[in-house]
């Protein structure tokens, strides 16, 4: 039987239904092809940014970032080169599609004020367009310069760390980019504007869950070490290790930042050298594991505070709208009822890290899908489901 064929990816400079039909939207057909064109360069650009491939000069072990030199820096100049090249191409096509102003003008040449609705968001999409052109150009300048410090060159994470952070920030300006000039035109959400957007903040949300959960397995073990003898602490550390390993294994784990993944890569080496060990008494090998178990909660918090807040409230609305119809359905003794809360709990997994609490409840009720409910127990669910929903930290 032949394996199913890879579904191809878009093309780069595919731009979403919405900025699609927000440009056919344009009366000034001009304007909106020369928009259409900086679009697609910033789709294209947010999308090699996305894509490149740097996880494979990370350090896997201590050894391998002992034994950083200058030569690490040709290594990775080609990830480099490739970066700025994506940006400038971007700045490149926004000056083609709006030209800089006249020198004149820059120095405070009269001008005639702009005649209608259409000239005036076309002055402002030309100054954001070019302010941001400029941006993103002096933060290449500071890539460039950033990356041949001795102290980078030498030092493989430092270097990782300064072109995971330049290209986070590039994609950031560039998403920005884009919304700011849509919603000059339309009421607009970034997710439904900015290429890659959603698929980075669904990649963020995923991070998240796979973090709650090592940190959720990890300190059920350590509290079995607790009692554990001194001989049977090491066997408990290689077991930590592998988990570990594990997770550095997963898909997930690709998009935390360098210093996180710098981390994980430490904390194996010290349980590695624990588990050869003979014996180990429990409260050394807790104080081992509870910075580094503090550290995921770091992470997790991060990731709810920075990238996942909006993304946080538009799911607690939908799990919110879900229960509403669920409870409908028992009022009139539907079976949609049932139907609607496995919709919600779905729907909730991507809240999965976000509060304890809620967590367990997910884990509890997703265990309790394997079966059917009967009427009395879809009112339990749904009136914990609300109640562990309605608790959720919301700043």
């Amino acid at each position: 039987m032949p394996s199913p064929e890879k579904k191809p990816r878009a093309p780069q400079d595919t731009l979403s239904p919405r900025l699609k039909v927000l440009l056919e939207e344009l009366t000034y057909r001009e304007l909106a092809s020369r928009l259409e064109r900086v679009y697609r360069a910033a789709a294209v650009a947010i999308d090699r940014l996305g894509h490149l491939n740097i996880v494979k000069y990370e350090p896997t072990t201590l050894e391998e970032t002992a034994g950083a030199d200058l030569s690490l820096w040709e290594t990775m100049a080609p990830a480099i080169r490739d970066t700025v090249v994506d940006v400038n191409a971007l700045v490149s096509a926004i000056h083609e599609a709006f030209p800089p102003p006249a020198e004149a003008a820059r120095e405070g040449a009269w001008e005639p004020p702009p005649a209608g609705v259409d000239e005036r968001l076309e002055r402002e999409v030309e100054v954001v367009l070019g302010a941001c052109a400029g941006r993103l150009s002096r933060r290449v300048a500071d890539l460039g310069q950033r990356v041949r410090r001795p102290e980078v060159v030498s030092d493989r994470w430092a270097l990782m760390a300064e072109l995971q952070s330049f290209r986070a920030d590039f994609r950031a300006q560039i998403g920005d980019l884009v919304y700011l000039t849509a919603a000059a035109f339309a009421d607009v959400r970034r997710e439904d504007v900015v290429p890659g957007y959603q698929g980075q903040v669904t990649a963020a949300a995923v991070l998240r869950g796979a973090v709650a959960e090592l940190r959720r397995s990890l300190q059920s073990r350590l509290e079995k070490a607790a009692a554990s003898t001194p001989r049977e602490v090491p066997g408990m550390a290689r077991r930590l290790e592998e988990m570990l390993a594990a997770f550095a294994g997963m898909n997930a784990s690709l998009t935390m930042k360098t210093r996180d993944k710098r981390l994980l890569v430490e904390q194996r080496e010290r349980l590695r050298a624990l588990a050869s060990l003979p014996e180990l008494p429990a409260g050394e090998f807790q104080s081992l594991m509870e910075p580094f178990l503090g550290e995921l909660g770091r992470v997790g918090a991060e990731l709810t505070q920075r990238t996942l807040a909006a993304h946080d409230r538009a799911v607690w609305a939908a799990c919110g709208a879900r229960l509403e119809q669920a409870a409908m359905h028992l009022f009139l003794g539907s079976p949609g009822a049932e139907r609607v809360l496995r919709e919600a709990v779905a729907v909730a997994e991507a809240l999965y890290g976000r509060a304890p609490v809620f967590d367990a409840f997910l884990r509890k009720v997703r265990a309790n899908l394997e079966q059917s409910f009967n009427d009395t127990e879809l009112r339990e669910t749904l009136e914990i489901f609300r109640e562990r929903l309605a608790a959720l930290p919301f700043t």
